[in-house]
């Protein structure tokens, strides 16, 4: 007869610990041993692995964020967290759904990554549009900025971008995605 040994998580005491005294140590045990099955998890219900990732991350700092609100009288503490995970899921695939009306980093920059139609735009413009587009990266936040050169104007891949910067893949992904709005949003105005 084989006897499991390992000890269970109580992934409950954890999030007590992470609510009442944003416990590090404590966190750090339920990322180690949730995140991995909750990526499992999302891998499988959407089959697409950066999606999944993000699913997790997001899942995990509202967990940290949002601690406080588990009750336990509800229901067993990895169930919420599970909860939490879904949740998430639908909100991503919800704005995945919107942002296929976003303005992309190529539709922002279709003359410097193509070759120059005389009939699409004069030699004479094509000066003017890459200041203006140099100031409008300028009015965004040092990091997303950054970000905005290195993907849409330098052709950076967002996990080379995230390696280089030293930051998380989905950090790079959502600064890309907020400094884009935002550009949007003043050539709008």
């Amino acid at each position: 007869m084989i006897t499991n040994t390992a000890p269970t998580l109580d992934v409950a005491a954890l999030l007590s610990n992470i609510a009442q005294s944003r416990c590090r140590k404590s966190y750090e045990t339920l990322f180690t041993h949730v995140a991995p099955k909750l990526l499992n998890f999302s891998r499988k219900q959407l089959r697409d692995e950066s999606m999944a990732m993000e699913v997790v991350q997001e899942t995990m700092l509202k967990v940290w964020l949002k601690a406080h609100l588990y009750e336990p009288s509800k229901g067993a503490a990895l169930t919420w967290i599970y909860s939490v995970a879904r949740n998430v899921k639908f909100d991503l695939l919800r704005k995945t759904k919107h942002q296929q009306d976003w303005v992309q980093g190529d539709d922002l920059w279709p003359v410097l990554h193509e070759e120059r139609d005389a009939e699409k735009l004069p030699l004479e413009f094509e000066a003017i549009v890459s200041q203006e587009l140099d100031e409008l990266i300028n009015t965004l936040p040092p990091a997303q900025a950054d970000i905005v050169r290195m993907v849409c104007l330098q052709g950076a891949s967002h996990q080379d971008v995230a390696d280089a910067i030293g930051v998380p893949l989905g950090t790079v992904k959502s600064r890309l995605r907020l400094a884009l709005q935002k550009m949007k949003e003043a050539l709008d105005d």
